[in-house]
């Protein structure tokens, strides 16, 4: 008789709640059950695990709902325990509720009963064969990808905030310097105002600089006699601060990127180099593209993996009402992000998008949403390279005329 196990887990910050269900495949009637809560550390690990042995089943069916960093653990030590009749699953919240309010219209809520109501939801039959695929040990990389914008958002703000005091300081100086070359941070931390800057020997400040730099330091000094700024030694302070956090943060991205690309190189080798194949394609895409989406072949097909990015079409219609075709948006909005610099890299190195961009900007479209219909066509383009172990295929260069 072949018997299927279901776990639901409730996770807590301290404490985890397992739901265990012991089903007859063919009949679906429940065998055994048990809830039990343990404790969030290794000994609480070791009882759940002594708990799981004295059930027997032929498969384990595990679920448990996103909560970030508190189930992000014990997924870990699922994927990475000796059971190799296991599949986990994240679930949505929302799904788990829809289907509790389905089940009884009660407001009960406890951790028990939310494990209970998450293995019940892993019993029905036509949720299994619907379920997300099973969850597999790459966030780690995802996180990693994570930490990149974060520091990118620091750095913008300081920038501002840097481009605030300067216009009490020396507001010419963003006006003669619109993109704010390296080398002036590195001046400014010496010398942060256009008083400073004009009483300073031109030798000091050619000792800052390195040797190739685009500063023209003599005009420079003749803007700083004319500035309207102010000499104000607290702001002036404040922005030397500004300029070494400013430097703390580029050097923290410059590794945060380091790695994330070493890392995805090493995790996946065969779409690394079909990615970097691929002409505007370089390595932060296709580092960052690979830690979000993780391998591409645990995707069924193309519409999945689209799906997985929120890119896919959703439709409300009811009788002679139709709604708007609109993206779902679900998913990391940050690989999103990527699939559309993806796009804007891919319509300008490769004729395909090029082509595909100019007859949608042609039929009217606004420019954000070709590259929005771009970003999808570029994901399909995308999953069949390491499944198939296929390179790029580029459009024939047009016969001269």
């Amino acid at each position: 008789m072949r018997r299927q196990g279901f776990i639901g887990l409730d996770v807590a910050k301290d404490t985890f709640t397992a739901a265990f269900l012991v089903v007859d495949a063919l009949s679906g009637v429940i065998q055994q059950s048990h809830v039990a809560t343990f404790s969030y550390d290794r000994p609480g690990w070791q009882r759940f695990l002594a708990t799981w042995d004295t059930f027997q089943a032929d498969f384990w069916w595990v679920g448990l709902e996103a909560s970030g960093p508190y189930s992000a653990l014990l997924e870990a030590h699922l994927l990475r325990g000796p059971r190799p009749h296991l599949s986990l699953h994240r679930l949505s919240p929302l799904q788990v509720r829809d289907f509790a309010r389905a089940r009884s219209r009660r407001r009960t809520k406890t951790d028990r009963l939310d494990a209970y109501t998450i293995a019940l939801f892993l019993r029905q039959p036509l949720t299994v064969q619907a379920l997300p695929a099973p969850l597999q040990d790459h966030t780690p990389l995802r996180a990693l990808a994570h930490l990149d914008p974060h520091r990118a958002q620091e750095r913008t703000r300081t920038q501002n905030q840097v481009r605030q005091l300067l216009h009490f300081l020396f507001p010419e100086l963003e006006r003669a310097y619109p993109r704010f070359p390296k080398a002036l941070p590195a001046l400014l931390r010496h010398f942060p105002s256009a008083h400073a800057i004009a009483q300073a020997p031109l030798p000091d400040l050619q000792a800052l600089l390195p040797s190739r730099h685009t500063l023209n330091l003599e005009a420079l000094q003749a803007l700083a006699r004319a500035s309207f700024g102010l000499h104000d030694p607290i702001r002036a302070q404040t922005l030397q601060l500004l300029l070494e956090r400013w430097a703390f943060l580029e050097t923290l991205r410059a590794r945060c990127l380091a790695a994330l690309q070493q890392a995805a190189r090493a995790h996946h080798p065969q779409a690394w180099r079909l990615l970097r194949a691929i002409p505007g394609i370089g390595p932060r895409l296709a580092a960052r593209f690979l830690a979000l989406t993780g391998p591409l072949d645990r995707f069924p097909d193309r519409k999945a993996l689209i799906a997985y990015a929120g890119l896919d079409i959703t439709l409300h219609q009811s009788g002679r009402l139709a709604g708007r075709c609109r993206l779902s948006k679900r998913g990391d909005p940050l690989l999103r992000h990527v699939l559309y610099l993806i796009a804007t890299a891919l319509k300008r190195y490769t004729r395909r998008f090029a082509q595909a961009f100019a007859y949608y900007r042609h039929q009217g479209r606004a420019v954000r949403e070709t590259l929005v219909i771009l970003s999808r066509k570029a994901l399909g383009m995308l999953d069949p390279l390491p499944r198939h172990q296929a390179p790029f295929q580029a459009l024939p260069q047009p016969a001269p005329v």
